[in-house]
């Protein structure tokens, strides 16, 4: 019977070391020349339909190293029947061959309109929102130019000295008569208010795709008709013509900046004051908190107390519950039942203020996506938004998921390069910031026409082994940063917004910007100190169970959390939280101390309980302002960094991910000069070297010299 156990045990082991000596030896292997899987997608909205043109194109495109297609059917022929003919001849004919493809859901962009198929259907499905215009005015004849649209309210406030008086009004709804809004006023100084509801077009993302000319109007995410409608039209077209198991063929999806429209762009003819808005979106309201948003209005736009944090908590928490459902839920329910997964990336994901009149909470959002993903609109490093990728990839971390996309896209870039992309370094540069940032995949407008076919074949390889070996797993954070749109909604008092550039919006409140710069700020912090995070919203911190001080969601362990600008959370979350650091965990609080839970504006509660924490509780801090010193010096006291490194200053930026159990650490040169110093790890085990420059693996131990030419990187991964 002895024998018997030792023979089964040498038995098991010697499978266990044979199995696990064969699965590395086959990933060494693929390592020298990595799937196609794992290398850059070219975004393909239109491709031949003669099949010896369609072929010339597939090779030509694997001839440059590229890894597969984000497309959809050609667009002077969208889901015509001649269209999904050539469409399934290319597909199969890049399945073949290997290819990863991705089913783009539309002609043009935005998503969700099928070019404007969708909105033909019922033009009453139209985006829209409440419009505000004030000004003011003395007494005598007064000739205000009315926001467009139906009226809502238009009321006259008299003011003193600079200070409104909301208790006492005129109402002038019935001298309502067309544009322009005639009125004798009394004596003295007056605030005109007027609100209205119109449709987002003129001036708004749908009628500004092409150049002078306008494009479809555009239906609301906010309501369940137009996505089931966008789904049959598209998506089921797709099935029907490929088979229900939609893997067979793709990836994923890719949706492309679906929103509610509610910023202003570049161009407009007049400018508002906007919220999102739909009759769903009043009703919804009316059945949660008892009154309808119409009425709330004057509170929602003007009061900065705890009656308009209330309210714009109530507005822009629906709003986000309601297009995460009824837009994004809607088509990934739809994709789970065609074995395929959901993805695509959002509008103006770079700045929180985008996300509160766009989508409510782009965290939100991302959850509903199996792919959630972003696009950058500069392939220069130093041009990059760290805090993007860092979203999504949280996001994805967060669900379980395996997949989460960038779409580089160089087009701020190319006046400055003669119409071309950026040169391959920084182009190599861009790219290492989105794979340190959780990216698992591209989809790209990015043409590296300014390189070299064998630049191009290198570039695909190089970012094919590094996904490969930093694919599953998941991001081994010990600092969890909280998504604050709670906050933001409570202090985003609508006002003239309008984009500026593609990660900028202007006209918001000085508190406003100082939340969102703050947030960008920790974590380009971060980013620069070789800290890896993720982002936290109010879900995962409910969703957590705290053992040991620590934070536990899933597979993430997080000891220290930091709060820019937490105000306003769940009593579940703020509950959480007090348990978290009575426990032992790590809290660094900045800006704004709790104040506010979902129903209490304050919450005297909350207020109480972590009043005393920063009193009582030396690992809970507050700091009025953050800076990088004491941010560094309580993250460099409570944690210790997975590498150390001879030298300061150094552009020398990481990713941590623990896969089967191994450390894998992604380490970048994120300048152009080259690197060479000294570096240790801080985890268990001996690290080899994988050099996706070349395919070849090193040993490295502990620690040796590492040597990073410009705007390169090294994968570091446990035996």
């Amino acid at each position: 019977m002895k024998l018997f156990k030792v023979l089964t045990l040498l038995f098991w082991t010697v499978l266990f070391f044979g199995c696990t000596s064969q699965s590395e030896q086959e990933l060494r292997e693929a390592f020298k020349n990595p799937s196609l899987k794992y290398r850059l997608n070219r975004n393909l909205h239109r491709f031949p339909y003669e099949a010896q043109k369609q072929d010339s194109l597939i090779e030509a495109t694997l001839a440059d190293g590229w890894g597969g297609f984000a497309l959809n059917t050609p667009y002077d022929q969208y889901l015509t029947e001649k269209g999904l003919a050539a469409t399934k001849r290319f597909c199969d004919k890049a399945k073949a061959k290997g290819m990863d493809l991705w089913l783009y859901d539309e002609c043009g962009y935005p998503s969700g309109n099928a070019g404007d198929l969708v909105i033909k259907e019922n033009p009453d499905w139209e985006a829209m929102a409440i419009y505000m215009k004030d000004t003011l005015v003395r007494g005598g004849k007064v000739n205000f130019l009315m926001p467009w649209g139906e009226p809502v309210t238009i009321k006259a406030f008299p003011e003193k000295n600079g200070e409104t008086d909301f208790k006492r009004s005129i109402d002038l709804i019935d001298l309502y008569n067309g544009a322009n809004l005639k009125w004798n006023a009394p004596t003295g100084q007056w605030r005109i208010f007027a609100a209205t509801k119109y449709r987002l077009y003129e001036g708004y993302q749908a009628a500004e795709k092409g150049r002078n000319k306008l494009g479809a109007h555009y239906p609301s995410l906010m309501i369940p008709e137009p996505t089931d409608a966008f789904i049959r039209i598209t998506h089921e077209t797709y099935s029907n013509l490929l088979g229900e198991d939609l893997s067979e063929y793709f990836t994923s999806t890719f949706t492309d900046e679906p929103s509610l429209m509610a910023l202003q762009f570049h161009k407009y003819k007049d400018r508002h004051a906007i919220i999102p808005w739909k009759e769903l979106l009043s009703d919804e309201i009316k059945k949660r908190y008892g009154y309808r948003p119409e009425d709330k209005l004057i509170e929602l736009f003007y009061n900065e107390g705890a009656d308009g944090q209330k309210i714009r908590y109530h507005y822009f928490h629906t709003v986000a519950d309601l297009t995460s459902k009824n837009f994004y839920r809607k088509i990934k329910d739809w994709c789970e039942e065609h074995n395929f997964l959901s993805g695509g990336h959002l509008l103006l994901e770079e700045s929180m203020i985008a996300h509160v009149p766009l989508y409510g909470d782009i965290m939100k959002c991302f959850r509903e996506m199996h792919s959630p993903g972003i696009d950058i609109l500069s392939c220069l490093p130093e041009n990059m938004p760290v805090h993007t990728p860092k979203l999504a990839s949280s996001a994805m971390e967060l669900i379980g998921g395996t997949h989460v996309m960038s779409e580089p896209c160089p087009v701020a870039d190319r006046p400055h390069f003669n119409g071309l992309d950026p040169e391959t370094p920084e182009v190599r540069g861009h790219l290492n910031i989105l794979l340190q940032g959780g990216i698992t995949d591209f989809n790209c407008y990015l043409k590296m026409n300014n390189s070299t076919e064998k630049e191009r074949v290198e570039m695909n390889n190089y970012v094919g082994r590094i996904q490969m070996l930093l694919r599953n797993g998941y991001v081994a954070s010990e600092i969890g940063v909280l998504y604050p749109i709670e906050s933001m909604w409570t202090e985003f008092m609508p006002r003239y917004h309008k984009v500026f550039s593609w990660y900028d919006v202007h006209g918001a409140r000085e508190k406003v910007n100082t939340i969102d710069k703050t947030f960008q700020g920790i974590s380009r912090f971060m980013f620069e100190n070789c800290w890896e995070y993720t982002h936290l919203d109010a879900k995962a911190i409910t969703d957590s169970k705290v053992e040991d001080g620590t934070l536990k969601h899933k597979s993430l362990q997080f000891k220290v959390l930091v709060l820019p600008y937490v105000s306003t959370l769940s009593r579940a979350a703020w509950e959480k939280l007090e348990e978290f650091a009575v426990h032992g965990g790590k809290i660094i609080a900045f800006g704004d101390k709790p104040l506010n839970s979902e129903d209490s504006f304050p919450d005297k509660h909350v207020q109480q309980t972590f009043t005393k924490l920063f009193k009582e509780n030396n690992n809970v801090v507050f700091l009025e302002e953050w800076t990088s010193k004491e941010l560094k010096g309580l993250l460099d006291k409570w944690l210790i960094k997975p590498i150390n490194v001879d030298g300061e200053n150094l552009a020398l930026r990481l990713a941590h991910r623990k896969i089967d159990g191994k450390d894998v650490i992604f380490i970048i040169n994120d300048s152009d000069k080259e690197i060479v110093s000294n570096i240790s790890f801080n985890t268990k085990g001996e690290f080899e070297q994988w050099d996706p420059v070349n395919g070849e693996v090193e040993e490295f131990g502990k620690g040796g010299k590492l040597c990073l030419e410009p705007y390169h990187g090294k994968v570091y991964r446990t035996k």
